[in-house]
């Protein structure tokens, strides 16, 4: 198994690095906004003015996931409640299922996989490893953007700042929540053999829950999927509450039940292989 979880990091190693890095960089920006009180001025006074309209828009509001237009235009405000949640769980949600398509449903449908195929390894321990890879991926990639971001605010004299123990538990709230939409898709593609159907119901449950989140306050039926289902819901303010044990639980439970899922459908059914 370990050969093999080495092989799923080295095929993929760009693609890897390219989320990793592009991310983290990225990121960088908003604490460099912060930087000097000329910089946040002209990057972050002058944008909230200038779209505040956007505040009064109930429906804008709840799709971008804001509750408090003016926190949102704090370090605080952006990265724990605009940034790690919506974006982060749909991004990480995206890689992972782009990721193990390639080794897997998509890898099986070019004729790749007949190499991992060959391999002497029960089909048991192939999708442990690619299940490993799953959450370990999200994990990975949403530390590190984090972790990047805070060197400026670490070692640079900002006019906000953040606390770095607080900021890890948003950080794996949201990495977990992006790793269950992950997981579907990777386990229905695993189930059926088809990458298709690793997009059509991980891209669709990310959509679905997106939606039912930001439409909660709406609807009793969207409410209710939101409380009590939802990963995007079970998200919470784990910066300034800390990690919530019913909302880790969810998440947590989700990615387990999923995995088990596509391990059935996996383990029982034809290889597509040419």
């Amino acid at each position: 198994m370990l050969n093999y979880l080495k092989y799923m990091i080295r095929v993929p190693r760009k693609f890897i690095l390219n989320w990793t890095i592009s991310g983290g960089v990225y990121l960088l920006i908003l604490p460099l906004a912060f930087a000097n009180s000329s910089v946040e001025s002209l990057l972050i006074d002058t944008q909230r003015e200038a779209f505040r309209g956007m505040s009064e828009n109930d429906t804008a509001m709840s799709l971008l996931g804001i509750s408090d237009w003016d926190n949102v235009f704090t370090l605080e405000g952006m990265v724990t409640t605009y940034f790690l949640v919506p974006f982060v769980p749909l991004l990480i949600g995206t890689a992972t299922i782009i990721l193990l398509n390639k080794l897997g449903s998509k890898a099986e449908e070019d004729g790749t996989f007949e190499f991992v195929a060959s391999l002497p390894m029960t089909r048991s321990t192939v999708y442990l490893s690619q299940a490993i890879i799953t959450v370990l991926f999200g994990l990975f990639v949403t530390f590190a953007w984090t972790n990047i971001m805070f060197i400026p605010i670490a070692t640079m004299e900002l006019s906000q700042t953040l606390d770095y123990g607080p900021l890890m538990k948003a950080t794996l709230q949201a990495a977990l929540a992006g790793v269950s939409f992950g997981a579907l898709g990777f386990a229905l593609g695993a189930f059926t053999g088809k990458s298709s159907m690793a997009w059509a119901f991980g891209g669709g449950l990310m959509a679905f829950e997106y939606l039912t989140n930001s439409l909660s306050g709406t609807n009793d039926f969207f409410q209710w999927v939101d409380d009590n289902i939802s990963s995007f819901g079970a998200y919470g303010n784990p910066y300034q509450d800390g990690l919530v044990a019913e909302d880790m639980i969810l998440v947590i439970a989700k990615i387990i039940i999923f995995i088990a899922i596509g391990f059935i459908g996996f383990r029982n059914r034809s290889l597509n292989l040419r």
